[in-house]
């Protein structure tokens, strides 16, 4: 079985490791009587708001795993499902999808980039829509290819 991380998941990971460093060193301050006052609260302060911020959306980030086995796809939540958006994870058996169809979807530049959607389309007429932009373009290419060549 292959787990394919968000790319985001690591920039959290050194965000909550930098935030919870300032907030230990805001402390070892404070223990140490450092005369800097202002330097112990704005350090505390810091790292104390947003270490467990960081640690929350690293957490819920890391949940976001997409894993590929040999007769199956496990998709995070978040997926269409016929038109409906689902909060569960999404499991499609490589035998039942009939088609792989990308549509490429156009960014403003500005606050979305370039993405494409890809529809699943299996034997029984459900149609499930994912984007894989969140796993890098590498492992998109891999991710389609493997579903790809599943379905031939």
């Amino acid at each position: 079985m292959k787990k394919y991380v968000s790319i985001a998941t690591k920039y959290l990971a050194i965000l909550c490791i930098i935030c919870i460093a300032v907030l230990l060193s805001g402390v070892v301050l404070i223990i140490v009587g450092s005369e800097n006052i202002s330097l112990q609260i704005g350090l505390t302060v810091f790292g104390g708001m947003f270490s467990p911020l960081f640690l929350i959306s690293y957490f819920a980030d890391r949940s976001r795993t997409l894993m590929i086995d040999s007769d199956m796809v496990i998709f995070p939540r978040g997926a269409i499902v016929n038109g409906k958006l689902t909060f569960k994870k999404t499991v499609v058996k490589l035998d039942e999808i009939s088609s792989v169809e990308s549509k490429l979807h156009k960014g403003d530049k500005i606050l979305t980039g370039d993405c494409y959607f890809h529809t699943l389309k299996l034997k029984d007429g459900t149609k499930i829509t994912v984007t894989l932009y969140s796993y890098g373009k590498e492992a998109e290419k891999e991710i389609l290819e493997f579903i790809k060549n599943s379905v031939l």
